[in-house]
């Protein structure tokens, strides 16, 4: 996957390779209630439209579509997505009016699919993320967890 990294000196294309062990799905995976597929990633440097972060960080963007393949309505969280870098991890930032990006909380009805993207702040330095989703239930049981995960490399392409 590549990787659009925003910078002063303009747009540039990260290349990163995709850590997963199934050729056919690195960048999708399906839960017993949807299928996430991660359609592009970006990094920011410290700026995001009128947000900045210190020099330490920088902001990541994951453009995702969601689908849900149930025959019910599917309530979605922000909460439900996490994201490791480099040992660290965090979730997704509330909703803060980035284009596109889903709300904290959004419905999705039967074989509805949703596309929106999901901003993270993350370690200037970061090396490798791992996107994941784990399943939770009403009864407090928590089911699989789904992972991508990608090593951000430092060369580019143009």
């Amino acid at each position: 996957m590549e990787i659009l990294a925003h910078e002063a000196s303009g747009d540039k294309i990260l290349l990163t390779n995709d850590c997963c062990p199934n050729a056919a799905m690195k960048n999708v995976f399906q839960t017993q209630f949807f299928t996430c597929t991660l359609r592009r990633i970006e990094l920011y440097n410290q700026n995001l439209m009128q947000y900045t972060v210190e020099s330490a960080a920088r902001f990541l963007l994951l453009h995702l579509t969601i689908y849900n393949h149930t025959n019910e309505i599917l309530s979605m969280f922000r909460e439900d997505f996490y994201l490791r870098y480099d040992g660290e991890g965090t979730e997704a930032e509330e909703f803060f009016h980035v284009p596109h990006q889903f709300p904290d909380t959004y419905a999705l009805k039967p074989n509805e699919e949703q596309r929106g993207c999901l901003a993270f702040i993350i370690a200037a330095d970061t090396k490798r993320i791992v996107f994941s989703y784990t399943e939770y239930f009403d009864d407090d049981a928590e089911g699989k967890t789904y992972r991508l995960k990608y090593d951000i490399q430092q060369s580019y392409s143009r």
